[in-house]
């Protein structure tokens, strides 16, 4: 059932092979771009199985509404600097912006400070007898959404640009999301995406039967929110959302690697959770391009088309190995337990991946 927010208004990173989940945050304290986001239900109960056993198999899942639009984070050090970070870079600017988020936020330096000063002031309130790490900037991570920016959905036709706080780094730390919830201001831009609501759902990874059911009621969520998006309802808008995005209950909130993204079938960026072994009884060649089409589709092209825009790279045939080099990567970082369970050979799969790329890349350029 989904919950009205209070107030008016890693499977993360990738761990290397010989790293043991206890590393987690020495790794992702290495930078603060954004962590990846699993959309595998069964790579978050992996993580959790593999730090808790059988101690306790029950987890608590809270989602908020995913939204489609371009990434963006507001990082804030210890002096007051500020800068804007895209998904891939870490410092956006008036020369090299994406959509105009840094031209559209940094001048907000003000109200960005008081948002600053709100979030310390509530992770004070809720951890006592802890001291803040002034070392560490606060990260208000977020996505800039609204005309323009992606199609087919219904921020697409909010009256003008916004940014959405999604998440909130103190310390090193992501914070529980509905502690901050009421952290925002709607004057200038700045939203909170606990304005959609929350949803609740548990997780047994015991009982195969519940579990099942639970994820029967994470996909009838995801359904719903495809098909009506509460956040753009919430400005009197309707039409289409993406899916959301799942976090476990605190303190495992604080690790990307048990968050977990849902979206409806017209924002899957994958397929291949579909594919068996049986349907795979080709030879190496076949069954590793029928990996690689159900990989690639359309929302994974986009998004590495989108990714030349972010970077600065140019988007005709001189960045063709750019835009090959992102999908490889992207594939076997996000694809990584199907391409195992499945016994995908890896070097067909890179040469597969090449080839649909490529031919999608020039008609997107032949188009353009």
């Amino acid at each position: 059932m989904q919950e009205q927010p209070p107030g008016p208004e890693l499977t993360g990173y990738p761990l290397p092979a010989g790293i043991k989940l206890d590393q987690t945050k020495e790794i992702a304290s290495h930078s603060t771009l954004f962590p990846k986001i699993t959309g595998r239900i069964d790579e978050l109960i992996d993580n959790f199985t593999y730090k808790f056993g059988a101690e306790d198999p029950i987890i608590k899942l809270t989602g908020t509404v995913k939204l489609h639009g371009t990434h963006a984070d507001i990082v804030i050090e210890s002096n007051n600097t500020i800068r804007i970070q895209s998904r891939n870079r870490l410092s956006l600017n008036m020369e090299h912006d994406n959509y105009n988020v840094a031209a559209s936020l940094l001048p907000l330096r003000k109200e960005i400070l008081e948002l600053r000063d709100r979030v310390k002031d509530r992770w004070q309130e809720r951890n006592v007898f802890e001291n803040m790490d002034g070392n560490q900037p606060i990260i208000l991570a977020g996505e800039w959404i609204g005309p323009g920016i992606q199609k087919k959905v219904a921020i697409a036709s909010l009256p003008k640009r916004c940014f959405v706080l999604l998440a909130i780094s103190v310390n090193g730390e992501w914070q529980d999301d509905e502690d901050y919830a009421e952290i925002h201001n709607e004057k200038v831009g700045i939203y909170n995406i606990s304005r959609g609501g929350f949803y609740k759902e548990v997780l047994d990874v015991e009982s195969p039967k519940s579990l099942e059911a639970c994820k029967e009621k994470l996909l009838a969520h995801t359904i719903d929110v495809e098909r009506e998006c509460p956040f753009a309802k919430s400005f009197g808008i309707s039409g289409v959302g993406e899916g959301i995005v799942w976090k476990a209950h605190y303190p495992l909130s604080q690790d990307p690697r048990f968050w977990l993204k849902t979206k409806g079938p017209e924002h899957r960026i994958t397929r291949t959770d579909k594919l068996k072994k049986a349907e795979l009884n080709k030879d190496g060649a076949e069954r590793t391009r029928t990996f690689a089409e159900a990989a690639l589709t359309e929302m994974r092209l986009q998004q590495a088309w989108d990714y030349l825009g972010e970077m600065g790279i140019n988007r005709d045939k001189s960045g063709t190995q750019s835009f090959i080099k992102w999908l490889i990567n992207d594939v076997e970082v996000e694809e990584n337990k199907a391409i195992v369970d499945l016994s995908i050979d890896r070097a067909t799969l890179k040469k597969a991946v090449g080839v649909i790329g490529k031919t999608w890349y020039f008609e997107k350029l032949g188009k353009a």
